[in-house]
C-alpha cells in the first residue's frame, strides 16, 4: 500500500502498522486521524522488494523514525524495519503506531522520496521453525537485499518495554529488563541478514549511548545469550555479541550521551510543554540544536561521562548523512567512532555546518594521533628536542611511574616503563598479564616538537589482540596527564625549553603593580563664619616647665661634704 511515497509492508502476525497525518506539532487527540491496518505474505514481500537507498533497523519511534525520515526527506528511498515486542507472551502479533506531520509527507513527496515500513517480533527473529519461507530472519535478508547503507541502533527499546508491561495490566514483570534485552538481541540478528545481503561497499553506521559496546565483546551479552539459550535451546539463531560485530568490516559509529527529544511519532513532539501557555515552556530539543562532534577516543571519561546531552534530532540527521556517505570519511578499516554533543542553539545546523563540523573531526581522526590527544604544551622554543626526550625518559617518567598512584595499580594493565624510540619521542608502556604473561596493551606516545610537546593515546601489541587505539582511559592515564603539565614547566626552569611570549606576557601583567593614583588636594569650603586659626606652637627646643613660667631651684653646691656645708651656714 503506498500513499505520497510511503509504502507499508508487514510479515504475516509480525507487525500490524497504524499511520496517521496530523497537523504540525499538533498532539492532540482530537484531531482526526486516517488508521491504516495491513498485512502481506512474504512471498508477496520478496515479490515487491527492491533495492533501497537506506535499511534502517530501530525499535519502533527513537533515533531510528527520525533518521528514517530525514533520509526520505533528502530524496531517498528508504526502508525502515521495526523489531518490537508483543505484549502477550504466548502471541506473536505486534501493533505500532506511526504518525508523521503532513508537512514531513509533502517534504518527502517534493524530494522524491520514498518510506516503506516493516518489522518483526523480536522473538521471531531469534527462533527458526525451519520452514525458509516464514522465517523471519530469512524475509528481513530478501526485504533489505541490494540495500547501500544500513543504519541500526538501540534507542526505543527501553520505551518499548514500558509499553508491553503496560498492557500487560501493570504487573511486575517476571524478568526486568528482558523485553528490552530481547529487542537488542533481535536488533543484531537483524543487522546481521541486512549486511549480508547489502551491495558491495554499502556504508554501515551504529548509533550507540557513550561507553556502550566499547572494545568488543562484554560479559553482559554473554550473560544475556545464556538466560536465552534455555528459552530458545536448540532453535536459537546464534547472536552477534555487538553491533558492530553483527555488521562487520567498516562500520562507523556516533555516540550520544544523554537523549533529549521526541520523534513525530511521539505526543512530546510539540514544541510547548503541555500546549499554548500565556508563559510557554519550549522544550530543548527546539532550543539545544547547535552540535559538536569530536573523536570518541578524545572525549572518553571527559565530555560524555561528565554529563553531556544529545539531541535525538541532531542524533538522527548525523547517522543519515553518515550512511549517504556525504562525508569524506577517512580511509580506515575500523571506520570513525565519534561523539555528538548538543548545546543551546536555536537554528540546526546547514548542510555546510555539518560538513564543516565532520571534516574537522575527519581532519582530527586523520591526523597521525588518531584524535587521541591527551595534552598539549605550547613553548617559544626548545633549543634541543633531543635532551628535552632523554630528560622526560630518564629522569622525568622513572620518579611518575614509582610514585604510589601508578605502582598502587594492582588490577588490570599499568604503565610500567618509558623508552625513547626517536630523538623527539617518548613513549609509555602499558602491560597487563595474558595467560601469566606480560602483554603490551596500551601506549602513551609524548612527541616534542621546535615549540612544543603533546601526549596522545597509541595502540599496544596487534599480535596479542590490541592493535586498535583504546576508546577508554588507559589506567593511570589521568594523573600522567596531569604530571606533563608539571614536566612542562620543570623544563622550562632547567632550560631544556623557552616558555611561549603568550605566557611570559600573561605572568608580567600579573607582576606588574598597578600606577598609584594621587588625587588632589580637597578644595577648601568658605563659610560665613571665620574660621579660628590655632595658634602656633612653640619649637621644640622651648618646650618644657621653664617656658610655663616655672623657676628653677636655686643651686646646691655639689662637692663638699654635709658638714662642711651645714659650718658654712652656721652662726657663731
Amino acid at each position: 500500500m503506498t500513499m505520497m511515497g510511503i509504502t507499508f509492508t508487514a510479515f504475516p502476525l509480525l507487525l500490524a502498522a497504524l499511520f496517521a497525518r496530523a497537523a504540525a506539532f499538533a498532539p492532540c487527540p482530537a484531531i482526526p486521524r486516517t488508521r491504516l491496518v495491513f498485512s502481506a505474505s512474504p512471498a508477496a514481500v520478496v515479490a515487491a522488494a527492491s533495492s533501497p537507498d537506506v535499511v534502517v533497523i530501530s525499535p519502533p519511534g527513537g533515533i531510528g523514525e527520525i533518521a528514517s525520515l530525514e533520509a526520505a526527506r533528502l530524496g531517498k528511498s528508504v526502508k525502515w524495519f521495526v523489531v518490537s515486542s508483543s505484549s502477550s507472551p504466548s502471541s506473536s502479533s505486534t501493533t505500532t503506531t506511526v504518525s508523521l506531520t503532513s508537512d514531513s509527507l509533502s517534504a518527502i513527496e517534493t524530494a522524491g522520496g520514498s518510506l516503506e515500513f516493516a518489522g518483526v517480533d523480536a522473538a521471531r527473529l531469534l527462533a527458526s521453525d525451519g520452514d525458509d519461507e516464514a522465517d523471519a530472519a530469512s524475509a528481513v535478508a530478501q526485504w533489505c537485499r541490494g540495500t547501500k547503507a544500513v543504519v541500526c541502533t538501540y534507542d526505543g527499546a527501553v520505551e518499548e518495554e514500558r509499553r508491553v508491561n503496560k498492557e500487560r495490566g501493570g504487573e511486575e514483570p517476571s524478568n526486568p529488563g528482558g523485553v528490552e534485552k530481547l529487542i537488542r538481541r533481535g536488533i543484531r540478528v537483524a543487522a546481521r541478514e541486512a549486511v549480508g545481503v547489502a551491495d558491495a561497499g554499502a556504508a554501515k553506521v551504529v548509533a550507540l549511548y557513550s561507553g556502550e559496546e566499547m572494545g568488543g565483546k562484554n560479559e553482559a551479552n554473554q550473560e544475556e545469550k545464556k538466560g536465552f539459550l534455555d528459552l530458545f535451546r536448540g532453535n536459537e539463531n546464534a547472536v552477534p555479541d555487538t553491533l558492530v560485530d553483527a555488521m562487520k568490516g567498516a562500520v562507523n559509529v556516533v555516540r550520544y550521551g544523554e537523549l533529549f527529544g521526541a520523534p513525530e511519532s511521539s505526543p512530546e513532539s510539540s514544541p510547548f510543554v503541555g500546549g499554548p501557555r500565556v508563559d510557554p515552556i519550549i522544550r530543548d530539543m527546539y532550543t539545544m540544536r547547535s552540535i559538536r562532534i569530536d573523536p570518541t577516543i578524545s572525549v572518553s571519561g571527559n565530555i560524555l561521562s561528565g554529563g553531556s546531552k544529545s539531541n535525538r534530532l541532531a542524533v538522527g540527521s548525523a547517522i543519515t548523512r553518515l550512511s549517504l556517505t556525504k562525508v569524506d570519511k577517512p580511509d580506515n578499516r575500523n571506520g570513525i567512532d565519534v561523539a555528538l554533543s548538543s548545546y543551546p542553539g536555536t537554528m540546526p545546523p546547514t548542510e555546510e555546518e555539518w560538513n564543516a563540523e565532520f571534516d574537522r573531526v575527519v581532519q582530527m581522526i586523520s591526523s597521525p594521533t588518531g584524535g587521541a590527544t591527551l595534552f598539549t604544551a605550547e613553548f617559544s622554543s626548545v633549543p634541543s628536542t633531543k635532551r628535552l626526550a632523554e630528560w622526560i625518559a630518564t629522569k622525568w617518567a622513572p620518579v611518575i611511574l614509582r610514585s604510589y598512584d601508578i605502582a598502587g595499580i594492582r588490577v588490570g594493565a599499568r604503565p610500567v616503563y618509558a623508552v625513547q624510540t626517536t630523538d623527539d619521542t617518548v613513549e609509555l608502556v602499558w602491560q597487563e598479564l595474558v595467560n601469566f604473561n606480560p602483554v603490551t596493551s596500551g601506549r602513551m606516545v609524548i612527541r616534542v616538537s621546535e615549540n612544543g610537546m603533546t601526549a596522545s593515546r597509541g595502540p599496544g601489541d596487534a599480535a596479542a589482540g590490541f592493535g586498535a587505539v583504546s576508546v577508554k582511559p588507559l589506567p593511570g592515564e589521568d594523573i600522567l596527564v596531569r604530571r606533563l603539565a608539571d614536566a612542562a614547566a620543570q623544563a622550562v626552569e632547567k632550560g631544556l625549553a623557552v616558555k611561549s611570549a603568550t605566557s611570559k606576557a600573561k605572568e608580567e601583567m600579573a607582576a606588574k603593580a598597578p600606577a598609584a593614583v594621587i588625587e588632589p588636594p580637597p578644595t577648601p569650603v568658605v563659610t560665613a563664619t571665620p574660621i579660628m586659626e590655632p595658634q602656633a606652637q612653640a619649637a621644640a627646643s622651648d618646650s618644657g616647665p621653664r617656658s610655663a613660667g616655672v623657676r628653677r631651684s636655686s643651686e646646691r653646691a655639689r662637692g663638699k661634704s654635709k658638714s662642711a656645708s651645714s659650718t658654712e651656714g652656721s652662726f657663731e
